[in-house]
């Protein structure tokens, strides 16, 4: 059985809320949806759930792009959880959760970490109606997988060995941003997971750590890319709702 239920800001434990249909209101992007699983003996195919698991992702994400949509394994067989974890990591689920309750730590944890940012920014984009299904689109992978100090589509350039014209042209040959923005996301994005990993820390000291020496530095970057404040980006969650205010700023 399938059901989703919302995680409300600030995500602490007790915060789960009350299950929704997938066809629910808009959510605003200061909520987690946890589409949960629960596979109870005499079920008479536990499968079929788990094998539409990926079509409900793109629905959630097509009607709730601001909302992280994570996969919850309350109750199942082991083989049930094992092809469920597969199956949501082929829809680029990047966070999955056990257990009778879950975990906000592990949440948080899961849906702030940068491995494989491209493939799924480009799949999340595609579910929310933002890029065309279907597009492989290796330059703008190659922007959002560049390390976080390459700040400058030049030196990226000179290490891929292809001319910056060259690249800005393909990409506006296909209508997406150019790849300058691209970067700039990339960078924002890395920025944002570590300040929602210490949620708890000032953000006078994230700032130093991470070398913008003022929260200005910082402020200037988040309100130039996704319109938030280091406080809002705070309190949020995720990559979800930053890109979802990135491709709306961008439309």
């Amino acid at each position: 059985m399938l059901s989703v239920a919302k995680w409300s800001s600030p995500f602490l434990r007790e915060s789960v809320g009350e299950f929704l249909a997938p066809a629910g209101p808009r959510t605003a992007g200061s909520e987690v949806l946890l589409l949960r699983l629960i596979s109870l003996p005499g079920d008479s195919d536990p499968g079929a759930e788990v094998r539409q698991l990926p079509v409900h992702v793109r629905e959630l994400r097509a009607r709730h792009p601001g909302s992280p949509v994570a996969v919850w394994i309350a109750e199942a067989p082991l083989q049930v959880v094992a092809d469920a974890a597969r199956s949501a990591a082929g829809a680029q689920v990047r966070a999955i959760l056990g257990g009778d309750a879950p975990d906000p730590d592990v949440l948080r944890a899961q849906l702030t970490h940068p491995l494989d940012l491209s493939s799924f920014v480009l799949r999340w984009a595609s579910d929310a109606g933002y890029l065309p299904p279907g597009v492989e689109q290796d330059d703008v992978r190659e922007l959002l997988d560049a390390a976080p100090d390459v700040r400058t589509l030049e030196r990226l350039s000179l290490n891929r060995q292809v001319a910056a014209r060259t690249w800005r042209s393909r990409l506006q040959q296909m209508g997406l941003p150019n790849p300058r923005a691209w970067l700039a996301l990339a960078h924002a994005l890395h920025v944002a997971f570590f300040v929602q990993r210490n949620s708890t820390e000032p953000l006078h000291l994230l700032s130093e750590r991470l070398g913008m020496l003022t929260v200005a530095n910082m402020s200037q970057q988040f309100r130039r890319v996704f319109g938030l404040s280091p406080g809002q980006v705070r309190e949020l969650l995720g990559a979800e709702p930053l890109l979802h205010r990135w491709f709306q700023n961008r439309a």
